[in-house]
């Protein structure tokens, strides 16, 4: 019969703890516009349960390529699918552990005490004239969501030439609000909830949703070493429950069940 030493058997059982204590803890990995609300939810599920949620955010796309290298994520909420898309793509998510939980909608804001009045966004709106010589603020186009849903939009309304040259771009959607906040740009394209999250910045104009792609937020799963836990399904299925649905609203998000 094998006999192990006082020393190793304290080691293994250190050994052990560790590992428990490992699958205690959750993180989590969000768009940056999820900020407040994924923050709030934690705190609500760390309440309640021994496991504990970390919360890591950044523009999806940084997110995802970081997942997609290794990053130690059990969950994912992006702010578009087509990040979703390329993870299932690297096989880090399955379909079936991928659902649409959120939707948000695209505003134009204004530092708060600007001068420019509500006005409507169509085709006839001269944005180069609100912008005087300053620059349109939002996410970079070819690979932040806010930004591409920007820009699908500025060019459904025939919009895009007049200002593809006075963009200023940044890394995700709150890099983009706070250009706003500070004033360095008279207008930004960022997304409802981040205008509703600020009290720096106000709604100029509203965005029509039939101009760009539904803004769609999906949750899912990580898939790694092919193992899903009981604390990372407990954790996905709190991010739809009731208690974490009302927080999303309370942050200006629509459901899925209002998602066509």
């Amino acid at each position: 019969m094998l006999k192990l030493s006082g020393k190793l058997i304290a080691l293994l059982i250190g050994l052990s703890l560790q590992q428990a204590a490992l699958a205690q803890n959750v993180t989590i990995f969000a768009a940056a516009s999820l900020s407040e609300s994924v923050s709030e939810i934690a705190t609500a599920y760390n309440k309640h349960h021994q496991t504990k949620l970390t919360t890591v955010f950044a523009a999806s796309s940084t997110l995802a390529r970081q997942i997609s290298r290794g990053a130690p994520a059990d969950i994912f909420i992006s702010a578009n699918q087509k990040w979703m898309n390329y993870l299932i793509e690297q096989k880090k998510v399955t379909k079936e552990n991928s659902i649409p939980l959120l939707q948000n909608s695209l505003v134009v804001a204004t530092p708060i005490n600007s001068t420019i009045v509500e006005f409507t966004l169509n085709s006839q709106t001269d944005l180069k004239k609100l912008l005087a010589k300053g620059r349109l603020a939002t996410g970079n186009t070819d690979h932040v969501p806010v930004g591409i849903y920007a820009k699908q939009a500025l060019l459904s309304l025939g919009l895009w030439d007049d200002v593809k040259r006075s963009l200023a771009l940044s890394s995700n959607t709150r890099a983009a609000l706070a250009f706003i906040e500070r004033k360095a740009v008279p207008l930004g394209i960022v997304y409802k909830t981040d205008a509703l999250a600020s009290s720096k910045v106000k709604i100029a104009a509203t965005i029509p949703l039939a101009s760009h792609e539904k803004i769609l937020y999906p949750l899912a799963m990580i898939e790694r070493g092919n193992k899903t836990t009981p604390q990372n399904i407990s954790v996905y299925q709190f991010f739809q429950s009731d208690t974490a649905i009302a927080i999303f609203k309370q942050y200006g998000f629509e459901t899925s069940k209002n998602v066509n």
